[in-house]
């Protein structure tokens, strides 16, 4: 939930937007006549960054390198609200979906942008529509795809293109980019999108409901390895983490998450933790991307949202920024998808209505706690348990197994009471230590356990409570002491000789338990210190 808000109000281009942040600052920003589509990033020979800008109407590149966008080229192609983007050396590769019907420009296929061309007059580029062989012997035109991905290896992946099923057409770039050699298809299922890395493929079979792991070290003959169900069945867009071992998926669909998967093993691939832009909303996740321990996701009336997906298990958002301020919950408006992948650590997203946004974030480590509530004398978990932490504004309740996992951007002092009926509650301090997954036991004293363990002993009082660390038990002559925290750390432990004693250690005010034990039996209380 988003509790901590920076709003900002930005005069620009006549227009005056109430932003909402968090970690991210607004660099600069180019409006369109036209509406956005995807997005991607270029860095020329001589480190000029430079966005490229999918429209309804065609390919906008734009130096991003200054204090505010510059528009360089306009490559106008059939009108479409779907245009996706990558690159390939000093190459741009374009694609389009199906055209407006009134469309009078012949489809592109595959649109190919010599980006050495940027400062030239006209810029240099090309248009193919390949012949990819069928079933039967013969050929089918390639006219639309989807979308896009261009592996490490030089291999480029068109995906739901107008082909057979929509799968994945697959081209090699290496011998020559500026004409690519069609090498090959997998046709199993129309992918909607998808990334490859080594010689795995992570797609998206969006009608299915399903990301698909195939195995493309063949490129003509592709095979499937494994699939998986996502969470609201219309699985729109995958991502690896760098390791390997994480995948990340968004469901085109109001409330939809980003879900974490562990996938080290394709046999038994399951999922970690699930995340959301605005929590009880109905705001649509569109594209997700991985910048190293960081996923990087457009949401379409809800911004770019940045989370700290260190630990995959508990996913924590870091950091947002809203370009889309006159729209709200479910709804394909907005932001449509944010590149991060430039030097600068630049973050420039295409927002459909609002145009190019250039963000400066803050790419925070999140700091995380394993909160483990126990009954404090039979050390039992207790599930319930509510655990509130003050300055971060956030809770959560116990599971059966006595766990509780929280996280927030924020590092430093905090506290944080655990209450649970039938206990006494605990309230404690606590510092968030960020890039860490930190553990906190905490034990609960249930009040029927205060004063003697059993109704059959005699009886043994102590007081004053609160205490400065000098304690009268009453009724008792001889008996060992413990003295522990809320976590159930041991403090100090000693022997009591008389009724009256004295705690030996300097301890900070707060709550503390005391147990002691004698021929009388086990006494426990709870014990406020107030040096």
């Amino acid at each position: 939930m988003r509790k901590i808000l920076l709003l900002l109000t930005l005069a620009l281009g006549g227009f005056v937007f109430g932003q909402s942040s968090l970690n991210m600052s607004l660099l600069g920003r180019a409006t369109y006549m036209n509406d956005n589509s995807d997005i991607w990033g270029y860095t020329d020979s001589v480190g000029t960054e430079y966005a490229l800008v999918g429209t309804t109407a065609g390919v906008s590149i734009v130096d991003i390198s200054g204090n505010q966008p510059q528009k360089k080229q306009f490559i106008q192609g059939p009108y479409s609200i779907w245009r996706d983007l990558k690159t390939w050396e000093h190459y741009a590769y374009v694609t389009h979906d199906n055209p407006f019907a009134w469309n009078t420009i012949p489809e592109h296929g595959l649109l190919i942008i010599d980006l050495d061309s940027v400062n030239q007059a006209t810029p240099r580029y090309k248009t193919i529509n390949y012949a990819i062989p069928d079933t039967l012997g013969g050929y089918d035109t390639l006219k639309t795809a989807h979308n896009l991905y261009i592996d490490e290896n030089g291999y480029c992946y068109l995906f739901g293109a107008n082909i057979r099923e929509g799968g994945a057409l697959i081209f090699d770039l290496n011998d020559d980019p500026w004409n690519p050699t069609y090498v090959g298809m997998w046709d199993t299922y129309y992918l909607h999108d998808g990334m490859v890395r080594g010689d795995t493929l992570w797609g998206s079979a969006v009608y299915e409901g399903l990301y698909v792991v195939v195995d493309v070290a063949a490129k003509d003959s592709a095979y499937m390895m494994a699939s998986k169900g996502t969470p609201n069945a219309f699985t729109h867009n995958t991502w690896i983490s760098d390791d390997n071992q994480t995948l990340f998926t968004t469901d085109e669909v109001g409330g939809a998450f980003l879900t974490a998967y562990d996938v080290s093993d394709l046999s038994n691939m399951t999922e970690l933790d699930r995340i959301q832009s605005l929590p009880g909303t109905t705001v649509i996740p569109h594209n997700a991307h991985v910048y190293g321990q960081w996923v990087v996701t457009s949401y379409y009336t809800s911004g770019v949202q940045i989370v700290d997906a260190k630990f995959p298990e508990l996913l924590v958002e870091v950091g947002y920024y809203d370009t889309s301020p006159n729209y709200f919950g479910n709804g394909f408006n907005g932001n449509w998808g944010a590149y991060p992948y430039f030097q600068s650590e630049k973050i420039i997203c295409s927002d459909i209505e609002e145009g190019l946004f250039v963000l400066e974030p803050e790419y925070v480590s999140a700091s995380r706690v394993h909160v483990q509530v126990v009954d404090s004398i039979t050390g039992a978990p207790l599930s319930n348990a509510i655990v509130e932490f003050d300055v971060a504004d956030i809770d959560g309740l116990s599971s059966i197994d006595g766990l509780a996992d929280l996280g927030t951007p924020l590092s430093g002092g905090d506290s944080v009471s655990i209450s649970l009926s039938g206990f006494v509650t605990a309230d404690l301090a606590y510092n968030w230590l960020p890039g860490v997954f930190d553990t906190l036991r905490v034990a609960l004293l249930n009040v029927n356990n205060i004063g003697i363990d059993d109704e059959q002993l005699p009886a043994i009082t102590m007081y004053p409570n609160p205490s400065n660390g000098s304690i009268h038990l009453a009724g008792l002559d001889r008996a060992n002491y413990v003295l522990t925290d809320l976590s159930g750390r041991v403090l100090e432990r000693g022997t009591v000789h008389e009724e009256v004693m004295q705690l030996r250690g300097s301890y900070a005010s707060g709550q503390y338990l005391l147990k002691v034990v004698s021929n009388k039996g086990i006494h426990s209380f709870p014990l406020i210190l107030q040096p």
